[in-house]
């Protein structure tokens, strides 16, 4: 974990993350597909105990920046394609044991097609794990929400997948109050200080102020990951970081994940 600090991609602490960790169990070994994989923090951390893992991402700015920070690990592949595209199984090539998006689906303009795709590039019984605030506008910045679960879970069902899960999730008071002092009131504090647009709400990654000043913030890469490595140990002292609920008929503004088995 120490080697993080220096020889890992640039991390923000995504804390959804956290939700990957505690609600898909990924068995060493496996077949593994990331869509919108962000620096490649999260990658690089899964990748020691996997066969292969591999990186779609429809950008080519960041895709060529994942072959900049994550060239050197042996079994990373890297792939510039669109998740909705017809011929995305020829693109891949292969075939999966495990599949995740974190907070990428909102901005995906036909769910539909990219529910086919995952399914498509399953193997029998690979299961698939999303996570996505499921907010409209103004209160969300993506295209792609659901006011009613049953159109979500036609959707899936249409895809192929045999079963799913479907629910929400929220931060225990413990962890989120460990989360909101020592990340988000920090972070408004710069967000005031900083120049440039402070209402942006970018849709993709390469599009975000972290990813257009890597650079700079890169000089301070093993201070920042050793700070987010005393957060995320912190959040987890008072247990789970995150806690579950049923969604039933109300599945708008909350944050969504999603379980479901080919």
């Amino acid at each position: 974990m120490l080697s993080h600090l220096h020889e890992a991609p640039l991390h923000d602490f995504p804390i959804r993350d956290e939700i990957l960790f505690q609600y898909l169990a990924i068995l060493p070994g496996s077949d593994v597909l990331e869509v919108g994989p962000g620096t490649g923090f999260t990658a690089f951390s899964l990748a020691p105990q996997l066969k292969q893992m591999t990186l779609l991402d429809v950008a080519p700015l960041a895709v060529e920046e994942l072959r900049q920070t994550l060239g050197h690990v042996s079994n990373i592949r890297l792939v510039c394609a669109d998740i909705t595209s017809p011929d995305l199984p020829e693109q891949l090539g292969t075939t999966f044991d495990f599949a995740f998006a974190l907070d990428m689906l909102e901005y995906v303009k036909d769910p539909g097609a990219c529910l086919a795709n995952f399914a498509r590039v399953l193997r029998p019984g690979g299961q698939l794990l999303l996570t996505f605030p499921n907010m409209p506008p103004p209160a969300g910045d993506g295209v792609t929400w659901f006011s009613d679960l049953a159109a979500l879970e036609e959707l899936l069902r249409d895809a192929g997948f045999g079963k799913w899960r479907i629910f929400a999730v929220y931060p225990r008071s413990f962890a989120a109050t460990i989360y909101s002092v020592m990340h988000e009131w920090p972070l408004r504090i710069y967000r005031r200080l900083r120049t440039g647009d402070k209402h942006a709400r970018p849709q993709t990654y390469e599009a975000t102020w972290a990813f257009q000043n890597r650079r700079r913030i890169g000089h301070f890469k093993a201070a920042l990951h050793l700070y987010w490595l005393l957060l995320g140990w912190l959040m987890r002292l008072g247990g789970d970081v995150f806690a579950a609920e049923p969604v039933d008929d109300q599945p708008l503004g909350r944050q969504l994940v999603v379980r479901a088995t080919r």
